[in-house]
């Protein structure tokens, strides 16, 4: 069932399901919303960039502030963020949807489902598709937002909060991709030869910096259970130093299978 105007605005008067919405945006079934002052814009590299690396990924955005306007180039891709901040019920979800006065100008945002439990200000893309350039400014409407109930049943390990790795969680603007999320459950080596299993990506929660909680596939007297900043396990090292016996270029590098069985150091560092 899709939620009607007056349903969308109970949801938010009781429910606060949308913050800082303005009720002149409600429609017949759908809520607008609107970009923030602020966007990640994609750097221009010319290199390879490796989406198993966070470094690599993270480094791809720059932040742009936005005084008065900004003006969007053909074919340029920025990532807005929404004024509005989204906080979903357990039997709720949304779907956000371009604006059609903006496709109709070349300018997309990209489609993006909002699962039961989500809360956080979202990022989303913004593409111009034209050969013009156009002026953007804070406060503009750039998509809108449908509400559908689900149906009865749903479980809470299903909902979007007690996922494993909810990694867009209480998102607050200006996040680039986590795609590297992707290898929770994968199993990595070491340069020094160890195997190990990532059992998830957290978030610290002074730093904000994404961490890496992993356990080695063999027995360990100190700990089975370690952490690492994401961008120093995915980081590079020297392939040349010389206690790098796999000969690998990063700190930890993905493995298909257990192909070769080198030295366990029990007593080394990670």
């Amino acid at each position: 069932m899709i939620f009607n105007g007056n349903d969308i605005k109970k949801l938010i008067e009781e429910k606060n399901i949308i913050e800082n919405s303005d009720i002149s945006f409600i429609g017949s079934s759908s809520c607008d919303i609107s970009m923030g002052s602020s966007f990640l814009k994609i750097k221009k590299t010319f290199k390879t960039i490796d989406l198993s690396k966070p470094e690599e990924v993270e480094n791809m955005y720059e932040k742009v502030e936005i005084k008065d306007s900004y003006n969007l180039k053909p074919h340029e891709c920025i990532f807005v963020v929404l004024n509005e901040k989204i906080k979903m019920p357990r039997n709720i979800v949304a779907h956000i949807r371009p604006r059609t006065s903006l496709s109709r100008l070349g300018i997309i945002i990209n489609f993006q489902h909002i699962n039961a439990g989500y809360e956080g200000i979202l990022n989303l893309s913004m593409i111009n598709l034209s050969p013009n350039t156009y002026k953007i400014r804070p406060g503009m409407r750039i998509g809108q937002i449908v509400f559908e109930e689900l149906t009865d049943g749903i479980t809470d390990d299903l909902i979007y909060e007690n996922e494993k790795t909810p990694v867009y969680q209480n998102e607050d603007g200006l996040q680039g991709s986590k795609i590297y999320a992707d290898y929770i459950g994968k199993v990595f080596r070491h340069f020094k030869g160890n195997y190990y299993f990532i059992e998830n990506i957290s978030r610290d929660s002074e730093t904000k910096e994404d961490i890496v909680v992993y356990r080695p596939l063999y027995e360990r007297n100190d700990s089975m259970l370690w952490t690492r900043p994401a961008k120093m396990f995915f980081g590079e090292i020297d392939e040349n130093r010389k206690d790098n016996i796999t000969g690998q270029k990063h700190r930890f590098e993905l493995v298909e299978e257990l192909s070769q069985d080198y030295i366990k150091n029990e007593g080394g560092k990670k």
